[in-house]
């Protein structure tokens, strides 16, 4: 039996999870199985991106039939609906957001202290004060991801553009800030601003976090 969740945070966002717990052939049969034309399977080799992008696929038919997720050519990915998606997984886990009014973001990271060695990519120093722990890092690192995927442009830094406020161990919500002074798809002059509410969840030794 699939391992997953769905939260339905209102009318407009649905967040789900799937731990994959099933072999490729049952993932491709259970696909299959639900009018998905197998000529669309992806040819990646690898075996567990295989798993991967078939689990991501059953957990949005939990959500829409016949629902086809495409690239735009910077990798965002878009529905054939008017919903918008944001994916994201981590070996055996995989989460999608869905919402029907905005873009968004998600992102699961498992919790290894592998994320130590690049914190000085992502955290500014006011990040560095806050931050008191691993769990606090990979959060920290899993909403500068979320924000990154929301905007969906190349020339963010993660460092100088995306901020996290008003964060507590203690509460499930925070807001995510995106600032980006004169960015090459607005018209000269322009600056994006944004402020993004967001929630976060650990499951098992992961962190979920996205915007909502």
């Amino acid at each position: 039996m699939p391992t997953f969740q769905v939260k339905n945070i209102s009318e407009t966002i649905n967040i789900g999870v799937w731990k994959i717990t099933e072999t490729e052939e049952e993932l491709l049969n259970s696909l299959i199985s639900k009018g998905f034309d197998e000529t669309n399977i992806t040819k990646t080799k690898n075996k567990q991106r295989l798993k991967q992008w078939l689990a991501t696929r059953l957990l949005l038919n939990e959500f829409f039939d016949n629902a086809i997720i495409n690239y735009d050519d910077l990798g965002k990915p878009h529905l054939n609906n008017d919903w918008f998606i944001s994916i994201s997984h981590s070996n055996e886990f995989v989460a999608i957001n869905l919402n029907k009014n905005s873009h968004c973001g998600i992102d699961i990271e498992k919790i290894t202290p592998k994320v130590e060695r690049i914190k000085h990519k992502f955290l500014n120093p006011l990040d560095l004060q806050n931050v008191s722990s691993l769990e606090q890092l990979t959060l920290y690192w899993g909403a500068k991801e979320a924000l990154y995927k929301y905007y969906g442009k190349k020339e963010v830094l993660f460092i100088e553009h995306l901020f996290i406020s008003n964060f507590s161990e203690n509460v499930t919500t925070f807001n995510g800030k995106i600032e980006i002074n004169h960015p090459p798809n607005l018209p000269q002059g322009r600056n994006f601003r944004i402020k993004l509410p967001m929630a976060w969840e650990k499951i098992e030794d992961y962190v979920l976090v996205y915007t909502v």
